[in-house]
């Protein structure tokens, strides 16, 4: 039977296809071989496409027989099955799978950073506030790619590190693997240690300084408003990825919370690599329809 092809079928066939690359088909020899891990895996990313938690997707998964097909699945796997893979899959896997995604998305150099938290616990603001909880949050920070809004990198913290202890630990993993040549942040990374070590890579550090004298004035005002505002990109994919995915981290330990934000990035990465060819093929039919009727008319004259 043909089915046609959703974002959903489509996500799940490109995760799995990705992750066939990553990781064995089987993470022991002992193994039942009843699914394989890069199955695993593109379930994990349709969970996080679509919202829902690990019961509701198996009840999702057995109404989707495309995306079973897609997949490879002769049966649904249990939700239990999948909560002992969420703990199981190894943070390192999740993370070469990011920087894949982030890979066959074209860049223009420029990358831009900022942070924002995620909620640690799904409890009703009404229960927290009367119960007198105090329930922190996950400090994340992304390094995005301000052409094709790709997320490079992440880092997630639940302590109160500040800026200036994340941007450079951070810089140095994406660059290992992407171009970078401008990186604009707000004035929470301001540092000169930063601003030269960044420099001593060849990037241009559009941080604006904090101002207590003349001189910083001077040097804000130096740096031109477009470059600078690529900055706001950040900020959109923070918007992005709460509007679309979550803002709140359902899973209790950190590890399990960490893996949660980066399949987020790894489906944003996905998803916007789709929408990317999407625009791609338009634009060129778009031409093409343009240039057979400029012929037409010639011809018609």
């Amino acid at each position: 039977m043909k089915y046609s092809d959703t974002r959903i079928y489509k996500l799940a066939k490109e995760s799995q296809k990705l992750a066939q690359k990553v990781v064995p088909a089987y993470s022991s020899k002992f193994s039942k071989k009843t699914y394989t891990q890069d199955q695993h895996i593109a379930i994990l990313c349709v969970k996080t496409k679509t919202r829902q938690k690990l019961r509701e997707t198996e009840e999702l998964l057995i109404n989707m027989p495309n995306v079973q097909e897609a997949i490879g699945l002769s049966q649904v796997p249990d939700y239990s099955t999948m909560c002992r893979v969420m703990k199981r899959l190894r943070t390192r896997v999740l993370a070469v799978l990011l920087y894949l995604t982030a890979s066959v998305l074209p860049s223009n150099g420029k990358a831009s950073i900022d942070s924002t938290g995620f909620d640690k616990r799904h409890s009703s603001k009404h229960y927290v506030k009367r119960c007198k909880m105090r329930l922190g949050s996950m400090k994340t920070t992304f390094i995005v790619d301000t052409d094709s809004l790709a997320i490079l990198g992440t880092h997630m913290t639940v302590t109160r590190k500040h800026d200036t202890r994340i941007i450079l630990p951070l810089f140095h993993k994406a660059r290992k693997r992407f171009r970078i040549k401008v990186l604009p942040a707000d004035k929470g990374y301001d540092d000169k240690k930063i601003r030269d070590e960044l420099r001593k890579f060849g990037v241009r550090p559009l941080i604006k300084h904090r101002e207590f004298k003349p001189i910083d004035k001077a040097h804000n005002k130096r740096m031109k408003e477009e470059d600078f505002g690529q900055r706001s990109m950040s900020e959109t994919v923070n918007s992005v990825i709460k509007r679309k995915y979550d803002d709140t981290l359902h899973t209790r330990s950190y590890w399990n919370q960490s893996k949660e934000i980066l399949l987020m990035c790894i489906v944003h990465n996905i998803e916007r690599k789709m929408s990317f060819l999407v625009v791609i093929y338009w634009r060129i039919s778009t031409k093409l329809g343009y240039l057979i009727y400029t012929e037409q008319n010639i011809c018609i004259w």
